[in-house]
């Protein structure tokens, strides 16, 4: 049997609003990056720092049954997983996939910034069907949390712009002196075309 999953409650509650919390619930999420003691692990698209058993990989995707609900911690257990079904029809065409995808772009690592203070970095490409590829690079430095969202121009600029306080004021919750800044992605010009 393996080890349950335990976040943050009042996190978990205030980056997904949405998702139910009650014992019973099931869930996905995806291990976006591997710490020592923590990971990351993508919840309904949002980013959520979680101690997780030390077999998990980073890249595994699980399927989550909500355990114990407390005010501190909510403790999913991870669920085992059916094996994919082969299509039933001989040579039918796969339907096409419309999901989202989150990617390691940079690993968890320690830096030493320009001012020559220690910083934990790692950058994360989202790819989502509606918004397009979203870069997402956090660095911590103590107490204080950088979080630059790279976009597409247009509205997938205009939606990350839009959440960026509501993101600001989640993490500034869990005591961390944050600031987010959203970035229009440059598109080179060929001026040869």
């Amino acid at each position: 049997m393996v080890d349950p999953i335990a976040v943050t409650a009042a996190l978990l509650r205030a980056q997904l609003p949405e998702v139910p919390l009650r014992e019973g619930a099931t869930l996905m999420a995806r291990v976006a990056s591997r710490g020592e003691s923590h990971a990351v692990i993508v919840i309904a698209g949002i980013p959520v720092t979680a101690q997780v058993p030390p077999e998990i990989q980073a890249g595994a995707t699980l399927k989550l049954k909500v355990q114990d609900v407390t005010p501190e911690r909510v403790m999913l257990q991870i669920e085992p997983q059916q094996p994919a079904q082969p299509p039933t029809v001989a040579g039918a065409a796969a339907p096409m996939e419309l999901r989202s995808r989150l990617e390691v772009e940079e690993p968890p690592a320690r830096r030493r910034g320009a001012d020559g203070e220690p910083a934990d970095v790692v950058a994360l490409a989202f790819t989502s069907p509606a918004l397009g590829r979203l870069d997402l690079r956090l660095e911590l430095r103590g107490e204080k949390l950088l979080a630059e969202v790279t976009t597409p121009a247009g509205r997938p600029h205009a939606v990350a712009s839009g959440g960026a306080e509501r993101l600001r004021a989640t993490l500034e919750a869990v005591g961390l002196d944050a600031t987010v800044k959203v970035l229009p992605r440059h598109t080179p010009l060929d001026l040869y075309a």
